[in-house]
Order: structure tokens, then C-alpha cells, then sequence
């Protein structure tokens, strides 16, 4: 009988470590993306996981591949954002949207995927000079879709965004 207990007390205790900790005055969003890159006649397909967490003092934006792989991790407080990649390499820049465009040649920022999450229309970052968003909620499951061009590589991009809000 003391080998169940602890057997169960084992497994009780490794779920509850997989588990990540989320502070109270978070604001939690999670879901699925995939992203169609099409430049002439060849298209770049990905797909995986986020997770944002939205806190007064800082944002952090967690993108993982289909297998939950992590790609990057993104971090933005008032004064700095930090990307750390699959690899461990950081790259830092004033914004968010100065550092995805760094990256990958996009000014994305965090705020405005946050407002394509929330499905603000009335935003300032909702639909911009560099993106045609568009959203559609089927019964409860928002589905968001970012059109936008890339100069650096001469490539449309499709962002398709599956959301959750997590209570």
C-alpha cells in the first residue's frame, strides 16, 4: 500500500511540475497559428502552438513548432524586448515590432496581435497600412486572418491565429 501512495504522490507531483505557472493578474491567451509565406511560385508552410501572457509590467509571447518544440520566446517589458530562438540566442531591440521586423522583416508587435486576439476592430492596430486582417467567430472559436507583404523577401504572408482565452 506505501508503494501506491508514493507511486501516486510521483505522478501527482511530475503533472503538477509539467504544468507552467501562471501569475493571477495575468491575462492568458493560447492557441494554434499557421503561417503560408508564397514568393513566385513556391510556398513556405508552418504551423505550431502560442501562448501570451499579458501582465501589467511585460508581455510574454511563447511560440512552439506542431510538436511543441519551442521556436522563440519573446519578451517585451516598457523599455526592451528580448527574443531568445530555438538555439538560445538572444536578440534584443526597443520594441517588439522593431524586433520582428529584425528578424524577419515584418513590423509585427506583440500589442498588435493582442488586438487581432481580442478582436478590437476599433484599434489603431488592428488593420494597418502593412496588414489586412480579417475574423470570423463560429460559435464561440475566433478565427483570425493577417494578410501582409514582406519587401525584404519579396514574399506574401498568410497568418492564420486559432485563440483561446484562458480564465
Amino acid at each position: 500500500m506505501r508503494k501506491i501512495n508514493c507511486l501516486a504522490f510521483l505522478c501527482l507531483f511530475l503533472l503538477c511540475s509539467c504544468t507552467a505557472l501562471t501569475p493571477q493578474n495575468a491575462e492568458l491567451w493560447t492557441g494554434r497559428f499557421s503561417v503560408a509565406s508564397k514568393s513566385g511560385t513556391s510556398v513556405d508552410r508552418h504551423s505550431g502552438s502560442f501562448r501570451l501572457i499579458v501582465l501589467p509590467e511585460k508581455k510574454i509571447l511563447n511560440i512552439n513548432g506542431p510538436f511543441g518544440t519551442k521556436i522563440a520566446s519573446i519578451e517585451e517589458t516598457q523599455n526592451e524586448c528580448t527574443l531568445i530562438n530555438s538555439d538560445n540566442e538572444t536578440i534584443k531591440a526597443r520594441n517588439s515590432s522593431a524586433l520582428v521586423y529584425q528578424v524577419i522583416g515584418i513590423p509585427l508587435s506583440v500589442d498588435r496581435i493582442l488586438a487581432w486576439l481580442k478582436n478590437e476592430r476599433n484599434a489603431d492596430d488592428f488593420n494597418s497600412y502593412d496588414w489586412k486582417v480579417s475574423s470570423e467567430d463560429k460559435g464561440g472559436a475566433l478565427r483570425i486572418r493577417a494578410e501582409g507583404y514582406v519587401p525584404s523577401t519579396d514574399s506574401q504572408v498568410t497568418l492564420t491565429i486559432l485563440p483561446r482565452r484562458e480564465p
